[in-house]
Parts: structure tokens; sequence; C-alpha cells
């Protein structure tokens, strides 16, 4: 009987709890993203945020944000420019804006 039994115990120990770790975050991912389209957008913010890039899809201007046909400058676009390109891809719904 060799010494070397119990060498690579630690390795293959990391391994599987980085495995684990893994597949616990996928399914939580999994699980967040199946309910995503059973939960309404929750007002004020979501809806606000959802309809910017709505309004920027539908009428095309793409550089000033606009809600309800006034300028709204208070936050960076890119999260908006992030949405509505969903919005483009997947059709304008809950899911798609978050």
């Amino acid at each position: 009987m060799s010494g070397n039994a119990g060498v690579n115990e630690p390795v293959d120990l990391a391994r599987r709890d980085e495995w684990a770790y893994w597949a616990l975050a996928v399914l939580l991912a999994m699980l967040w993203l199946a309910t995503l389209t059973a939960r309404p957008l929750f007002n004020p913010d979501e809806g606000r945020y959802a309809e910017i890039p709505r309004e920027m899809l539908s009428g095309g201007d793409w550089v000033i944000p606009h809600l309800n046909g006034l300028a709204y400058i208070e936050k960076p676009p890119l999260q908006f420019w992030a949405t509505a390109a969903s919005y483009r891809l997947l059709g304008t719904s809950a899911f798609a804006a978050r």
C-alpha cells in the first residue's frame, strides 16, 4: 500500500464543490427567469423604465429617452437601449422589459 492514496482527495472535493455551486447558480437563475412572466411590473419604477424604451422603439428616437412625450434625461440611456433591443427581439412584454 502506497502513501499516495489520499493525495487527490482535496482536488476532487474542490472540483465537486465548484460544480455544485455552478449547478445551484444555474438552478436559481432558471427559477428566477421561469417566474418573470407570472409577475407584473412593479409600480412605479419598473413600469416607467419599461415605458421609456417602448417609446424609443415606437418613436424611433434612440438618442433622447422620452416618457409620455417629455424628455427623460435623469438616467443614462444604456439600460433603455438594451431594453428597447430586447423588445425588438422578444416583443413588448414584462419578460423582455426585465
